[in-house]
């Protein structure tokens, strides 16, 4: 009788081990972990073209601004990474924009190295609507960074 309830019991653990180990293997053509990370992310008037970092941070733009410029540093992308910005009017003058997305911008790279990503007005557009607006910084399609910047 013992070593049927030991039997069952071994049965039931080996049942459990195996329901816990299977999300942590995944299942084929399922997005794997990655390690790239974002930090440093920062609003600016200008980026080094060489470098791609800050030159002459800012957060508040003018309404007749060229273009806007967010610069990130990416650290311990594998090969193949890609990071993407999208750039949002969240709220301000202009109501019917409220949580609009302008555009998204990508780049594959991999390493640890500055990325720079811009918007610029069109030439149809003579001004920005005044608001609030952020730019949304993704890794592989997930969200990582938010930084805010105001058009005034």
């Amino acid at each position: 009788m013992k070593e049927k309830r030991l039997l069952i019991l071994l049965i039931v653990v080996m049942a459990l081990v195996a329901m816990l180990l299977i999300p942590l293997t995944g299942c084929a053509g399922e997005v794997s972990v990655t390690t790239a990370s974002l930090s440093e992310a920062t609003m600016c008037k200008s980026i080094d073209p060489e470098t791609q970092q800050p030159i002459e941070k800012g957060d508040v733009y003018p309404t007749d601004a060229e273009a806007f410029y967010c610069s990130v540093k990416l650290s311990n992308a594998p090969a193949d990474t890609v990071v993407s910005a999208q750039w949002i009017y969240v709220q301000g003058e202009e109501a019917s924009l409220n949580n609009y997305l302008i555009e998204e911008t990508s780049v594959t790279t991999d390493g640890t190295r500055y990325i720079g990503f811009s918007l610029t007005r069109g030439s149809e557009s003579p001004a920005w609507p005044r608001g609030d607006y952020i730019v949304k910084l993704l890794v592989d399609g997930k969200e990582k960074i938010t930084v805010p910047f105001k058009v005034q």
